[in-house]
């Protein structure tokens, strides 16, 4: 939803070498359980990726804590010809990190970069025609300040992807790649600029001076955005315990995403905060249809009724959120009483559904991986309870590298998953429905789950959309293409020194306004 707009118009070494002294430095070391996989937003990216960059790169908007789309570096923006053509009059005086000024023939080099078929960028298909999304059929700079934006139809979500933390579409300095090509670094807009990444140990940002702050409210990724520390380093922790003795003796300031258990954990202790946020990311149990035992529609609703979700969800979340089967994330608005339908936890009746369907005890496999720790958890849980039902289940763990490579390539039977915030649910679904021949990652192919999201993706109509996501869900309930598990919670924590932190429905952590006390 569109709001504010004018219309027509980042080891143990290095922890053991920290100390609370060492940190009182102007310095917020912020505990990550893993590397980023790139510092190219939206290319090869995973979460920790997309946390890291969203404090350096901006784009032309953003979106707020209530998930509505804001201006970002531009000032306004325009919609005309009934949502076709989108003009965005760009804030004057804005800097780059390398003291470039902005201006619309940035905003139009960065398009070009973007959509360059080299770079692999995660999102060029939504906006070049080639999927669902709409054929953006030019980009025009009537003056410096002007970019406009023209598309073959309207979309009720061309904003909202464009703020997406997935692949955001972040306008950059050429500077950010080399002669040749080449990507170098982020030359962005943001308050906190690239200074090192040491691979495996640390990334760490630095303070932009020059940063062009907004007049209005922060709020989630829009509005005013002051840098209130000198440097921001993002510590590899990727032991759960470590990083909880490492923020209680001073070694890290934040932990942005903790197990539920341990966060009630740190609860006892006085110098912590512990933060908790129901989210818009969607943990569940992918399902390759193409496999030759899952390509029966009998055997996939008797996966769906061999599991608890209402178990996993408890001890996966503490209690602190309920199942949630639906793209459609609960605390989206769109998320009403059709998106909680799904098949019950009747173990009989998915050992009936084996019988029918002719089920003979072949071997389907669980990919896991322990770097999230309950995508780990929920595997264990869902290879019990197959097993339980009749499944001949096996659980492989594998590294995380390992795990997002095969569902790239669509080389898995079941895979415990989870997919990051997307703003609008219609981004969700995008992410499912498509044919596995042109993108493996999809999950879903079915036409006329596609001409519901078509739907969706074009009307403007609130009552229109709500009924195509209502459609959209009761036709899952009958294909079972994935199994949605439980919205995940973001369990965060900090020292009570550290003030200004929040976290929000996408659990993507901004760090500026974020300060120390006595600092």
């Amino acid at each position: 939803m569109l709001r504010g707009w004018t219309r027509g118009a980042w080891a143990l070494a290095a922890l053991a070498g920290m100390t609370p002294a060492a940190a009182a430095s102007g310095t917020l070391t912020v505990a990550l359980n893993a590397d980023i996989r790139s510092t190219e937003p939206g290319v090869n990216r995973d979460t920790n990726s997309d946390m890291v960059l969203a404090q350096v790169v901006e784009g032309l908007v953003a979106t707020r804590a209530d998930l509505s789309v804001a201006p970002m570096l531009a000032d306004r923006v325009e919609m005309a010809d009934e949502g076709r053509t989108y003009i965005f009059h760009l804030r004057d005086g804005v800097r780059f990190h390398d003291g470039r000024v902005l201006r619309a023939g940035d905003v139009r080099w960065s398009w070009d970069h973007w959509m360059d078929p080299a770079r692999n960028w995660t999102c060029r298909s939504f906006y070049d025609g080639t999927g669902r999304g709409v054929k953006v059929l030019s980009v025009d700079t009537p003056d410096d300040l002007t970019v406009r934006f023209t598309l073959d139809r309207p979309s009720a979500v061309f904003l909202a992807q464009m703020a997406s933390t997935q692949c955001p579409l972040a306008i950059l300095s050429p500077s950010s790649v080399g002669a040749d090509g080449h990507w170098i670094a982020p030359i962005g807009t943001g308050p906190f600029r690239l200074g090192e990444w040491r691979r495996g140990q640390y990334v760490m940002l630095d303070r932009f001076d020059g940063y062009s702050a907004r007049s209005d409210e922060s709020s989630g990724l829009a509005g005013a955005k002051q840098a209130l520390v000198e440097q921001v380093k993002f510590l590899i922790v990727p032991d759960v315990t470590t990083s909880q003795t490492a923020l209680l003796s001073g070694g890290v300031d934040i932990i942005p995403a903790l197990p539920a258990a341990a966060g009630q954990d740190l609860k006892r202790f006085s110098g912590v905060r512990v933060y908790e946020q129901e989210l818009l990311s969607w943990t569940v149990l992918l399902l390759q249809s193409d496999d030759p035992v899952l390509s029966d529609v009998r055997i996939r609703r008797a996966v769906a009724h061999a599991i608890d979700r209402d178990g996993i969800a408890m001890v996966a979340t503490n209690g602190l959120v309920k199942p949630n089967p639906s793209a459609v994330p609960r605390v989206a608005p769109q998320h009403g009483s059709v998106h909680d339908e799904w098949p019950a936890y009747d173990p009989a009746k998915a050992r009936a559904l084996l019988k029918e369907a002719g089920y003979a005890g072949q071997r389907i496999v669980v990919q896991t991986n322990r770097r999230f720790p309950n995508m780990f958890d929920n595997a264990v849980l869902i290879h019990a309870y197959l097993r339980d039902a009749g499944f001949n289940a096996d659980l492989a763990v594998l590294d995380w590298a390992s795990q997002l490579s095969n569902y790239q390539k669509g080389r898995y039977q079941l895979s415990s998953f989870s997919y990051s915030a997307r703003f609008d649910p219609a981004l969700t679904y995008d992410a499912l429905i498509g044919d596995r021949a042109s993108r493996a990652t999809a999950q879903w192919h079915s036409t006329q789950a596609a001409a519901l999201l078509d739907q969706a993706n074009r009307s403007a109509d609130e009552a229109d959309r709500q009924s195509a996501f209502d459609a959209l869900h009761q036709q899952m309930v009958a294909d079972v293409p994935i199994m949605g598990l439980y919205n995940g919670v973001a369990v965060a924590a900090t020292r009570a020194t550290v003030t200004g932190f929040h976290n929000w429905a996408a659990n993507l952590p901004v760090l500026w306004g974020v300060a120390k006390e006595g600092e």
